[in-house]
């Protein structure tokens, strides 16, 4: 994992044109210096503030999504999946995808740790289970539907052993009200 770091650090402080072209020379290094069985999923984006657009890249990840409130209803966008994870195969393509953000939107990215968490019987927490969870709509900050995410998948576990890493990532592209330090809150 500090070998994919540094390769996507390095490679991200080279001028690039596209994320996919940056993800491409990244997943070409990790499998020429990394053991047959080693990849990683990754998701790498880039955001331009004045065009207010997520230009993405999902190398095997679980599909992102964006929860945009309107109106006390909220609509729910699953960010495009993408190639297969960096380091497995030699001439993985990748490819960008693009999403414009509106004010107030939230973007939640996840392991499979989250989606695969098991209950004492064995039974997995789920996709269903995650998006139903933004299906009501109020102005929450990224902390608390942070907190809500791991509440329940825990809640759910109830204390069994998990077979996999639980990494989430909740954040809101703030509204143009907002004090304009810079355009997300985490």
């Amino acid at each position: 994992m500090a070998s994919l770091q540094a390769s996507v650090r390095a490679q991200a402080l080279q001028p690039h044109s596209d994320p996919a072209a940056l993800i491409n020379h990244v997943n070409r290094l990790v499998h020429e210096s990394s053991p047959v069985q080693f990849y990683a999923s990754l998701f790498y984006a880039e955001y331009d503030p004045a065009a207010r657009t997520l230009t993405y890249v999902n190398a095997g990840l679980n599909p992102p999504f964006v929860v945009r409130c309107q109106d006390g209803r909220s609509r729910v966008f699953r960010l495009q999946p993408g190639g297969a994870p960096v380091g497995m195969f030699e001439d993985s393509g990748y490819n960008s995808k693009l999403f414009r953000l509106e004010d107030g939107d939230i973007l939640v990215a996840c392991t499979d740790g989250i989606i695969e968490a098991e209950s004492r019987n064995g039974e997995l927490w789920g996709q269903q289970r995650l998006e139903n969870l933004f299906s009501s709509c109020g102005r929450q900050m990224p902390q608390q539907v942070l907190d809500r995410i791991l509440n329940e998948v825990s809640a759910f576990t109830d204390g069994a052993p998990q077979k996999d890493d639980i990494t989430l990532l909740v954040m809101q592209m703030k509204p143009e009200s907002w004090p304009a330090l810079d355009q997300w809150q985490v």
